[in-house]
């Protein structure tokens, strides 16, 4: 399906995850990208590692070493990959939930196809795929893993704010990093700055990669769109797996969100994680995807 393209937005570049990053780009191995079929998305070796991570600023902080290198999406699976997901399984998936400042409004009529109203935005190819569950994108990892036979699936909490941090610490530099009064470096409710409606007054998702990449080259890790992943909800990370795992206890029937989206204020995009039940389909929700790496 063809798919419009909006001409004349403005670009702004920046470095995400600007704190930190010169220390992580020195301790990573030279880059490794791999794409395993004409509709996978690329991926990128993230190398092994320690953090400590905390529920907010200042509270407990709680080991996390992941062991084994993996490899995250290089950007945000876009419309065009997953569209190739839903002409392959027939997928169907309406009742998108369309966020709105007065209030969020469900549209029964509605799915990722077309995840604004037409006369404010439709997205183009390149742009996240929103609209989807955390049903539809465990289904579209099973696809991925049938297609290829490699052990594709999504991002573990702790893979994913490991791979956001890309080296930056777990302390004000990382956490108040999009704070900063010029910010540059994703799409977000104010990302230029205060009361703005939107980098330059758009209001919806940008394509990926249009802003620059963070240490470990991956792009729009904040913002444009949140991003399921494994991990069943919990408050605190107090008994969390301290070896990066996906942890599947508490409450299962909604699974965690991060990374904030295109309508989330800057300073939310850091820390950002929140709960979202496992059938909703949302116009700020999409999929990042991991796949394994052979020992």
């Amino acid at each position: 399906m063809v798919r419009l393209a909006l001409a004349g937005l403005a670009l702004g570049y920046g470095v995400l995850f600007a704190a930190g990053s010169a220390q992580a780009q020195a301790a990573a191995p030279a880059r490794q990208e791999i794409k395993d079929c004409a509709e996978c998305p690329t991926m990128v070796v993230i190398p092994a590692g320690k953090m400590t991570r905390s529920t907010k600023l200042g509270d407990t902080e709680y080991p996390v070493e992941l062991r084994r290198p993996f490899a995250m999406s290089k950007y945000e699976v876009t419309w065009a990959e997953f569209d190739a997901f839903v002409n392959a399984t027939g997928r169907k998936g309406n009742n998108c939930i369309w966020f709105s400042m007065a209030g969020d409004r469900k549209q029964p009529d509605k799915n990722w196809d077309e995840a604004f109203d037409p006369a404010i935005h439709i997205q183009e190819e390149k742009e996240p795929v929103l609209c989807v569950s955390f049903e539809d994108a465990e289904a579209y990892v099973a696809w991925l893993r049938e297609k290829t036979g490699e052990p594709y699936r999504l991002p573990t909490e702790a893979e994913w704010e490991y791979a956001a941090r890309a080296g930056s610490p777990n302390d004000a530099t990382w956490w108040q990093t999009f704070n900063m009064p010029r910010f540059e470096m994703a799409m977000c409710n104010d990302c230029v700055g205060q009361d703005t409606m939107g980098r330059d007054d758009w209001l919806f998702t940008m394509p990926v990669g249009t802003y620059a990449a963070n240490a470990f080259g991956l792009y729009d890790m904040p913002g444009n769109a949140g991003e399921w992943v494994e991990d069943c909800y919990n408050p605190t990370f107090a008994t969390a797996p301290k070896d990066g795992t996906a942890w599947l206890d508490g409450d299962c029937n909604r699974r965690v969100v991060r990374g904030g989206s295109w309508h989330d204020e800057r300073h939310y995009l850091a820390a950002y994680r929140e709960p979202s039940p496992v059938g909703d389909r949302n116009n700020d929700i999409g999929i990042r995807i991991v796949r394994s790496l052979p020992e």
